[in-house]
């Protein structure tokens, strides 16, 4: 067995497992959300990883498994610079510095594409995610703060890369 993690651009056909990656690594927070708003966020994360043609999927496989991945979203008429999305670890494979290749793999696009920022959203579910967030550099940016619900709010942060 290799336990040597792979990182690369996941194919068209790997779009649901990269969904069924997302949603697995995703179920522990819906503990804090109401049935209802969850079932929306599921919904919508669900499309978004299929059918958006314009992302790229980055993905880590372990012994030929997809076991993380992230979306890098080029820039949109809300955001000027391009967007990493739904970084996602299966629980069992936390703690391997997985999340890391995945930014890692999102910044080096982002350079390689010209920009000069990077963006992302994390919300208050999310502890462990906004620390590693903010440990590699990433600041708030209240710019691209929205509330999606009531009383949830999703933050923006941003980090320089030039």
């Amino acid at each position: 067995m290799d336990q040597t993690p792979q990182v690369r651009e996941a194919t068209a056909a790997e779009r649901p497992e990269v969904a069924e990656v997302t949603r697995l690594s995703y179920a522990q927070y819906a503990v804090g959300s109401t049935p209802e708003f969850w079932a929306r966020y599921e919904d919508s994360t669900r499309k978004k990883l299929l059918e958006d043609d314009d992302a790229r999927r980055f993905v880590v496989l372990t012994d030929g498994r997809i076991v993380a991945s992230v979306l890098w979203c080029p820039p949109n008429e809300q955001n000027p610079y391009p967007e990493m999305r739904l970084l996602a670890v299966l629980p069992e494979h936390r703690n391997r510095k997985l999340g890391d290749l995945l930014i890692k793999a999102c910044e080096t696009l982002t350079r390689t594409e010209g920009f000069e920022a990077i963006t992302l959203h994390t919300t208050a579910l999310m502890p462990t995610a906004r620390s590693m967030y903010e440990r590699r550099g990433y600041r708030p940016f209240p710019d691209l703060d929205f509330e999606p619900a009531p009383g949830f709010v999703v933050w923006g942060y941003k980090k320089r890369l030039a």
